[in-house]
């Protein structure tokens, strides 16, 4: 795999204090047993430089980590979908593919791309600002047909032919092959979040309370705290919402309510056993009736720390 020459006079985050250096978790999942995979990134306070890590973490009687992949460069995105296979976006439209065959990067240009969601282990999306998207089904990645000059922010779906993303400009899109299908909206929000339900109900999540759910071709606004809503995820029959204002929030008929306050809360993706929520620079992990999670620390190395949780929300 190509790594970053050091350049002269090393790199600019080894000449920060610790204290000045400012930590934010990516993304995180869990892959089974006490095993999760998390990305973090290091930077300064103006994020003008970065150092970025995806991390192999064993989180049960003990806490423990390896790096898997460390970047000089922000990681905006990853995906697991198995234990040993990860797909990283780093910025710069660089996918890092982490397997037990060997690792492979490749450049997807034009380079405005800020977000991967995995499917399953064979279908992967990749996407970004200017309508840029690309697929991948096989072993190579296919360029979408960009969708004007959206900023495209997420994309979900239960199956291929239901993939759907949502957009900044309140754009609802359905993937028809390779391309994007406008679905017309009588509202227009910044959307963050989408999510296709069990049910095939669509919900989408945005700033300022805007949240909603298509339900028979209705769209049904949620009513809620207005907080400015990042994340969705069903986990144990039930539906969460996290946020960048109080943490998370519980969906009980057409309200969304606030169900713990961890104070941030970003992106989500769920297993079988355990929901898995980033936060600021926090990992939080909730099984349906317990809490728990750890934290990314910097001295001038990393590490990881469990969390007190009673400072967040018990």
């Amino acid at each position: 795999m190509v790594t970053k020459a050091t350049p002269p006079g090393g790199w600019p985050i080894d000449a920060l204090a610790p204290e000045d250096v400012d930590i934010e978790t990516i993304e995180a999942f869990h892959l089974g047993g006490d095993h999760f995979s998390a990305s973090f990134e290091l930077s300064n306070d103006r994020s003008e430089f970065a150092r970025s890590f995806l991390l192999d973490v064993r989180f049960g009687a003990s806490l423990t980590f390896e790096i898997r992949l460390r970047i000089e460069d922000s990681i905006k995105s990853h995906s697991s979908v198995a234990p040993d296979r990860h797909l990283v976006l780093e910025l710069g439209g660089i996918i890092h593919e982490l397997q037990p065959e060997g690792d492979r990067q490749t450049i997807l240009k034009p380079s405005m791309l800020r977000r991967i969601w995995s499917l399953d282990d064979r279908h992967h999306y990749v996407f970004g600002n200017r309508g840029i998207a690309y697929m991948r089904e096989s072993a190579e990645w296919m360029a979408l047909a960009p969708y004007q000059e959206s900023y495209i922010k997420s994309v979900h779906g239960r199956s291929v032919d239901t993939i759907h993303a949502c957009g900044s400009r309140g754009e609802l899109l359905r993937l028809d092959g390779r391309q994007w299908i406008a679905l017309e909206l009588p509202v227009q929000a910044n959307f963050n979040d989408i999510y296709i339900g069990a049910d095939n109900s669509i919900y989408l999540a945005g700033f300022e309370g805007q949240c909603y759910e298509i339900r028979d071709m209705e769209l049904i606004p949620l009513v809620n705290e207005g907080h400015s809503f990042m994340g969705i995820a069903e986990f144990k029959g039930q539906r969460y919402w996290s946020d960048a204002n109080f943490g998370l929030s519980i969906q009980r008929g057409d309200r969304i309510e606030p169900f713990r306050a961890i104070g941030q809360g970003f992106r989500m993706h769920s297993s079988e056993d355990l929901l898995v929520i980033a936060g600021w620079k926090e990992v939080f992990v909730f099984d349906g009736e317990n809490w728990s999670g750890f934290e990314l620390g910097y001295d001038g190395n990393i590490f990881l720390s469990r969390l007190d949780m009673a400072q967040f929300g018990g």
